[in-house]
């Protein structure tokens, strides 16, 4: 799963994509979090591109989960929904989806 951002958003360099975003999911019982990696588009991630710095958009985001979250079948939907609500905050309600690869 990744996340797709249907909104334009400016990068860094002043370049207006639509980003496709990556989470590095790190798992601890008591602390986990998500890096949070954004590419000009689902094709340059696949093809092993480099990211692009979007620097209004969130880069972590901590998922401070309950203990019955973090063991539950829903783990990584929940963490990328947490996710698209830090993102959501600067790009606007409905703006962010999970995809599948």
């Amino acid at each position: 799963m990744a996340l797709q951002i249907t909104t334009d958003v400016v990068t860094s360099d002043g370049f207006t994509v639509q980003p496709f975003a990556f989470l590095d999911i790190q798992l601890y019982q008591l602390f986990s979090r998500a890096l949070i990696t954004y590419y000009k588009d689902e094709a340059t991630f696949i093809a092993g591109g480099s990211p692009v710095n979007v620097p209004n958009l969130p880069s972590l985001v901590n998922a401070e989960l309950t203990a019955s979250e973090f063991w539950g079948t829903e783990l990584a939907t929940l963490i990328h929904n947490k996710c698209i609500t830090a993102i959501e905050e600067v790009t606007g309600a409905g703006t962010c989806e999970i995809v599948t690869l």
